[in-house]
């Protein structure tokens, strides 16, 4: 009887043991190679055929890389396009696979350690200047989103609690504390959420309400067309002067339904901004927009078409992912704050840095501060000329300086 009950013991590990993945760098080329036979991914020449060829396994911290050849014919779109299949048949999540054409052939990166959940701001904060931390990739690599780089605005959705807002915080302390850019900033929560900024001296515009926020977007439309009128005078391609950042959160508040008697105000605000997305640019003016409600009529064609870089929380079906991204990639996410898709050229999956509220007030505390008032309209640039007219009394429609 003991014998038999050994015998079971045994037999039981073994058959669980056979079951278990333990993938190699031997089996995890071999697998993807009877792959690409099993779905056709091979080249014909007459009678014969040729496979993509493992030409070389690396093994990193984070997992391993496979640089695959292809043979001439054999295109690299092809094989991507069965990323799924493929990672299936190496035992892999194809989350945890990432595929992508380099040199003659293909970079497969197989992912064994886990992204981390958590992401210090202190710890990725080192970009300077225009360049703001994202998040860091699942190799560790810290991704910087750079203002002055080839795509200067940012468009950010996700469902509530996906982290849209912490990002917000992150961004504008990083920029604040770096750059320095000027920045009008437009919280439809009540300055619930950006109001830490409201009295720091680089922060020339605050909005709570519609009219502030159309007051905010004309201000900034005033700056762009004097800073092309300049341009224009001195021959210049582009503004080499302080950037200017108009920030809006929500942008679903936008939003104009049958009856709404704030229509034409919102229409107003959409027009200014689909304007400052299509010139802003070379006059250094700049925009983030941020929706945790993303549609076709909160996110129209014109602004996006516009706006070349997108960070995809996580959504809530894909018809709010293909908005921000024009895929379903973000409705995949896992529900973790944080994690993200970062596009610009392409997809990244990052988990975006965590900053608190208090952390981001210590950390902006000894930048300079407001000392007088002037209204909204007329507030002029450092780099402008000054206006000496008399402000008027502080009101929905002017600003803290």
């Amino acid at each position: 009887m003991l014998e038999i009950g050994i015998g079971l013991v045994v037999g039981s590990c073994w058959s669980l043991f056979k079951h278990l993945s333990f993938p190699s760098s031997f089996s995890l080329s071999n697998s993807f190679l009877a792959a690409c036979k099993s779905l056709n991914l091979v080249q014909t020449y007459g009678d014969e055929f040729a496979l993509p060829s493992v030409n070389k396994t690396i093994a990193y911290p984070w997992g391993q890389r496979l640089l695959v050849g292809l043979p001439v014919g054999l295109s690299s779109a092809k094989v991507i396009d069965q990323h799924r299949a493929l990672a299936e048949a190496m035992r892999v999540p194809a989350e945890d696979v990432e595929m992508r054409y380099a040199n003659d052939g293909l970079i497969i990166d197989i992912f064994t350690r886990p992204m981390p959940e958590t992401v210090p701001f202190e710890s990725v904060n080192k970009g300077g200047g225009y360049n703001v931390p994202i998040g860091v990739n699942k190799r560790g690599e810290i991704r910087y989103y750079d203002f002055g780089g080839p795509y200067p605005h940012l468009l950010i959705g996700g469902i509530s609690g996906g982290g849209k807002s912490v990002l917000l915080r992150a961004i504008l302390s990083s920029l604040a504390t770096g750059a320095n850019p000027y920045m009008y900033l437009c919280d439809l929560k009540g300055g619930v959420e950006l109001g830490i900024f409201r009295e720091l001296e680089c922060v020339r515009g605050f909005a709570t309400s519609l009219t502030e926020v159309r007051s905010a977007a004309q201000a900034v439309e005033n700056e762009m067309q004097r800073r092309y009128a300049e341009m224009a005078e001195a021959g210049a391609q582009s503004w080499t002067g302080n950037k200017t950042l108009l920030v809006v959160d929500e942008l679903a508040d936008f939003k104009a339904r049958s009856g709404d008697p704030d229509a034409k105000l919102k229409g107003e605000i959409k027009a200014i901004l689909t304007r400052l997305s299509a010139k802003g640019r070379a006059a250094g003016v700049l925009l983030v927009l941020a929706t945790q409600r993303p549609s076709a009529d909160v996110v129209d064609g014109l602004i996006k078409t516009n706006i070349a870089a997108s960070v995809g929380f996580r959504t809530r079906d894909g018809t709010q992912s293909r908005i921000i991204l024009d895929h379903d990639g973000a409705a995949d996410l896992p529900d973790i704050p944080g994690r993200l898709i970062f596009q610009t050229s392409r997809d990244e999956t990052l988990q975006a840095p965590y900053l608190s509220a208090a952390d981001a007030r210590q950390l902006i505390a000894v930048l300079p501060k407001k000392s007088r008032i002037i209204n909204e309209e007329a507030a002029p640039h450092a780099d402008a000329k000054p206006d000496t007219s008399e402000a008027d009394p502080l009101d929905g429609n002017s600003i803290e300086l």
